[in-house]
């Protein structure tokens, strides 16, 4: 991928309407957009935390996850992106809630892509470039510069962070597979990205791939690369991430959702360094370094018989543990200030704002359950709401100062009668939980127990019964985009 100079704005549409979703990508693909597209919500907030994201379009009515609540976990990751709902339900109280979570113009279906165009227009206007700043500062170029120079900033001085660097320093120079293990949110990528710029494949690329993010089928593809006419769309070679990653460093994140087909295939490129594309017979060979992460207990997955045994001891040659952040108290206070800076700078702020005293007491005693992340995105809402230079205690999240008590109390017991179903209990967990820390999901999960995707999966589950339950014979409108302005696209 060459690099360019100019930001490009990114749109992500989300919808379950292949064509519809299709349909609006090429349209706007052909204004100059970067697009990124989703089927669902869970997939989409999978591509919000590795792509900072200018403009989201979004339908409302979606299969587990629904738009707004796809917007509501948005904002946890991304709190300042403009959206453009998509829906032939809306009414004046989907309306209210919609506006409450950032969308800024509503769209009937069925829709025209001259009806999209203006609206993605009406949302762009005027808006500064700190969100395509923000993009820059926090997106990884493909290419790393060159050797000696640092990637992203390092924070951190207590013993338990400090054991981690000294790790990093260690393993960098060898060229051994690195597991890394932490919660989500503790900056597994960022230790990741630290090891290959101290290596001797510094000069070469840094690659990484979302494994949570993709289907087997397209993730295969992804990885390994696909020959022209392997699949439905496949109109070209295309090459995959181990070839991309030739020379340097191959960053497989969220190891543990590998389906077992994928497993044996890496394996194959571990141990022999060796691979075929999809629908390619042509045997090729890379170079290249592979660092995986994972939130999951693997020797747990192996026991289970859901992890192959062989892999887990290829990618386990050296493990990083990384703590999650309420075992580093010494280290929240720098993490804050560091991205009070960094947030001040991208949004154009004259003077960095400082914490009263109340803050920095809230910030030390939470107990930061989504972590490093959490923090981040409590610290830039702040900055956001701040009305002067001091960031005072309601600019904190409620959720932030609910758990270090200093807000409303997360809620009491939940009540068991006998006859009483697990699916029942359960639901009230995940529901109780959620609304306690704001719907953060990270937050959420870290509290129940279980790992995010769990919890995407049993909200989807929860989802598909209550609407089989309710709504067996609702009636859907199909999205239809045509465009009257172009010609047709055969592409």
């Amino acid at each position: 991928m060459t690099a360019t100079t100019e930001a490009v704005p990114v749109i992500l549409i989300v919808d379950d309407d292949r064509n519809g979703r299709e349909s609006l990508r090429r349209g706007l693909a052909r204004d100059g957009y970067e697009v990124l597209t989703a089927e669902n919500g869970k997939k989409a907030l999978a591509l919000a935390q590795d792509h900072a994201i200018d403009l989201v379009l979004t339908d409302l009515i979606m299969p587990g996850l629904d738009g707004l609540d796809f917007l509501e976990g948005l904002r946890v990751v991304q709190p300042e992106v403009p959206a453009i709902l998509i829906s032939a339900f809306a009414n004046v109280d989907t309306a209210v809630k919609a506006v409450r979570r950032g969308v800024q113009d509503v769209l009937e279906k069925p829709i025209r892509l001259r009806d999209v165009r203006r609206a993605v227009k009406r949302a762009m206007k005027g808006r500064p470039v700190a969100a395509q700043r923000l993009r820059t500062l926090r997106a990884r170029p493909e290419v790393v510069p060159a050797r000696g120079q640092r990637g992203r900033t390092l924070v951190g001085g207590s013993p338990a962070f400090l054991e981690v660097l000294d790790i990093v320093e260690r393993v960098a120079p060898v060229n051994s597979t690195a597991l890394i293990l932490g919660e989500s949110g503790t900056g597994k990528e960022l230790i990741a990205d630290a090891i290959h710029h101290r290596s001797a494949r510094a000069t070469g690329p840094f690659v990484k791939v979302a494994c949570a993010a993709l289907a087997e089928g397209v993730l295969e593809a992804e990885l390994f690369g696909s020959e022209r006419g392997a699949f439905t769309g496949a109109h070209a070679m295309r090459k995959g991430r181990f070839e991309l990653a030739h020379g340097g460093t191959l960053f497989l994140d969220e190891i543990g959702e590998l389906g077992s087909a994928l497993q044996v295939k890496l394996l194959r490129v571990l141990q022999e360094g060796e691979f075929e594309r999809v629908g390619g017979a042509e045997t090729l060979r890379t170079d290249v370094r592979v660092i995986a992460a994972t939130n999951r207990d693997l020797e747990h997955e192996v026991a289970e018989g859901t992890f192959r045994e062989d892999l887990y001891w290829r990618l386990n040659v050296i493990a990083i543990r990384i703590p999650p952040l309420r075992e580093r108290e010494a280290d929240v206070i720098p993490l804050a200030e560091h991205f009070l800076k960094k947030v001040s700078a991208v949004t154009g702020r004259a003077t960095v704002p400082v914490f009263d005293q109340p803050v920095l007491d809230c910030l030390r005693a939470a107990d930061w359950p989504g972590n490093v992340r959490e923090l981040e995105n409590a610290v830039e809402r702040a900055v956001v709401l701040a009305r002067g230079d001091v960031i005072r205690m309601d600019d904190l999240p409620r959720s932030v100062r609910a758990r270090a008590g200093e807000g409303p109390a997360l809620g009491g017991a939940i009540r068991f009668e006998v006859g009483q179903s697990l699916a029942s209990l359960e639901r009230e967990a995940i529901g109780r939980t959620l609304e306690a820390v704001g719907g953060n999901r990270e937050a959420a999960a870290s509290i129940l127990g279980i790992g995010v995707a769990t919890l995407y999966r049993r909200l989807k589950e929860m989802g598909e019964a209550a609407s089989g339950e309710a709504a067996s014979g609702d009636q859907r409108s199909t999205t239809s985009a045509t465009d009257t302005d172009t010609d047709t696209d055969t592409g």
